[in-house]
């Protein structure tokens, strides 16, 4: 599935992104991202069951233009920090 997203960057500019989706349900998914400031970018999400938690793991090659590889690396970090607590809060609700 390929998705066009509005997006804001951490300075607060707004930016149109394109991204593909390849779901392998229930393991994860990959994404790459085609067009906007994370062109390149390419990743996969595994979903890995251990008992009543799930394992998460994040694995790829993470490109944001005008950053070099450490500010991406900090910018990609908080970014999935963010994204497991709003799923864990949102998770909690269905127990």
């Amino acid at each position: 599935m390929v998705v066009e997203m509005d997006a804001t960057s951490a300075d607060g500019k707004t930016f149109k992104q394109t991204a593909k989706f390849t779901f392998n349900p229930p393991k994860g998914f990959d994404m790459e991202f085609l067009s906007g400031p994370m062109t390149g970018t390419k990743h996969t999400h595994t979903y890995t069951p251990m008992g009543e938690k799930t394992k998460v793991e994040v694995a790829g090659e993470f490109k944001i233009q005008g950053l070099d590889e450490q500010a991406t690396r900090k910018a990609v970090l908080a970014q999935l920090e963010q994204l497991f607590n709003e799923d864990n809060a949102s998770l909690r609700q269905y127990k």
